[in-house]
């Protein structure tokens, strides 16, 4: 390297954002790629009209593959900036840029902003030839929540490729719009399994409005639906609920396959309501195992009388948090694994982690790392969010794997000073649903010292 050339790694470490500015118009071009992914990493609004300088493409740029990389880096770091002033930029980029990648960043930098103007735009990009810009741009529009895209969003459900589909699905539950129930219930039939998972919890997310076609569904030809349908009727609940999923056990509508009673009989002690006892002791003879256990279990957790929980407490002179008499703490030899706990059924597993001397790291910047060990597990981050209490940065990241059963993800981190400590939740989804309540308190209540 030339002693003139500008040292990007000291240049970030310093967070000097005024030389990485320089260097992102230096004349040499993997300089400027360096500086652009530094100022993604820095996160500096001063960078803005920079980066935006650097995003807009030049006829010129096709005779230099890396500056695709430099206009990929700038879009990428506007989002995380997250500043207005990018959006028109941002739109011209998704719309005219001839390098897929780049049109990609710019449309989840679009959703990370999340204003309105960009809605025109990324539904016009739900029509784009490649489709990993298709797939971003129906979550960014999820993120954004503007109910004009919903339409499209509908339409997307039958797109070419399963990921489009599949946030389509996520959007869709996220805007909670009757519009989209006719075709979520078509994606529970949908070939790629993650599609179908997503379109049921996007249903459930519906909530009462979704029940009536949900319970017309119960009389679909494919046993596989109205298996689907008999689990989101039981996490929507209520009367109508109710009675549908008695009909699938008992009288001249009880289903004659035994996944659809199991899952029916699982439902029903969900509910938890004792007018489901008679068709569930129905159920407890039914002429398979699957069926038997599954009643069984429900008849349980109806008849069990209501525990009052129980709050403790956790404090090693460090942290504290509450967490409910339903987990286990136990202390481990992993200097990093302080506490592990564990939910009913061995079913979600937290372990609470500890770092130390990262006076220098953001709760931000450590989010970033996260989210690459999730890329290497092979999970999808599918919410975050970050603020400030008791004056600790709090940083917030869901994300599921599917590579094996569904599993949820929760990691949240909480940073004061040179401490660092994150809480990692993981489980089957049903199960993080049935946890909320307890997980809520662990969060709410973690509190570092100091």
């Amino acid at each position: 390297m030339d002693s003139s050339d500008p040292d990007i790694e000291y240049l970030e470490e310093e967070q000097d954002v005024d030389g990485l500015i320089r260097a992102l118009k230096d004349r040499d071009y993997l300089t400027r790629k360096e500086a652009a992914r530094a100022l993604k990493k820095v996160g500096d609004g001063r960078a803005v009209d920079a980066l935006i300088d650097s995003l807009r493409y030049k006829s010129w740029h096709s005779d230099y593959i890396i500056l695709n990389s430099v206009r990929e880096n700038s879009a990428e770091a506007l989002g995380r900036i997250g500043d207005v002033r990018a959006v028109p930029y941002l739109i011209e980029s998704m719309e005219e840029d001839p390098d897929d990648e780049v049109r990609l960043k710019s449309a989840w930098a679009l959703g990370e902003i999340g204003n309105p103007e960009a809605v025109d735009a990324l539904i016009t990009a739900l029509e784009d030839q490649e489709w990993d810009v298709r797939k971003t741009a129906a979550n960014a529009l999820g993120m954004i929540g503007d109910h004009r895209a919903v339409p499209y969003l509908i339409k997307a459900l039958e797109d070419s490729d399963w990921q489009v589909r599949k946030y389509a699905a996520v959007s869709l539950g996220k805007m909670k719009d009757e519009r989209a129930i006719p075709l979520l219930l078509d994606a529970m039939e949908d070939e790629d399994a993650d599609v179908r998972w997503k379109a049921m919890l996007a249903l459930a997310k519906l909530g009462e409005s979704a029940i009536a076609p949900l319970i017309e569904a119960l009389r679909n030809k494919n046993w596989r639906v109205r298996a689907k349908s008999a689990e989101v009727i039981g996490k929507i609940g209520g009367e109508k609920a109710l009675n549908a999923l008695i009909s699938v056990l008992l009288g001249k509508h009880r289903d004659n396959n035994r996944h659809v009673r199991g899952r029916a009989a699982e439902a029903l002690g969900r509910i938890g309501d004792e007018r489901a006892l008679k068709a569930l002791r129905e159920a407890q003879k039914d002429e398979y195992k699957y069926v038997r256990e599954k009643a069984n279990i429900s008849i349980q957790k109806i008849l069990e009388p209501p525990k009052k929980t129980r709050i403790l407490n956790f404090d090693n002179g460090e942290v504290s948090f509450d967490y409910s008499d339903q987990w286990e703490i136990i202390s481990t030899s992993d200097a990093k694994k302080v506490v592990r706990g564990l939910y009913a059924n061995n079913s979600i597993t937290l372990s609470l982690n500890r770092n130390t001397n990262v006076a220098e790291v953001s709760s931000h910047e450590f989010a970033e790392m996260l989210k690459d060990v999730f890329k290497v597990q092979g999970s999808e981050v599918i919410d975050e969010r970050d603020f400030e209490k008791y004056g600790m940065e709090v940083y917030e990241i869901y994300g599921e794997n599917h590579e094996v059963t569904p599993t949820s993800i929760l990691i949240v981190s909480f940073k004061k000073m040179d401490l660092l400590y994150y809480m990692w939740f993981v489980g089957d989804p049903t199960a993080f649903d049935e946890a909320g309540e307890d997980i809520k308190i662990m969060v709410d209540s973690f509190y570092i010292y100091g």
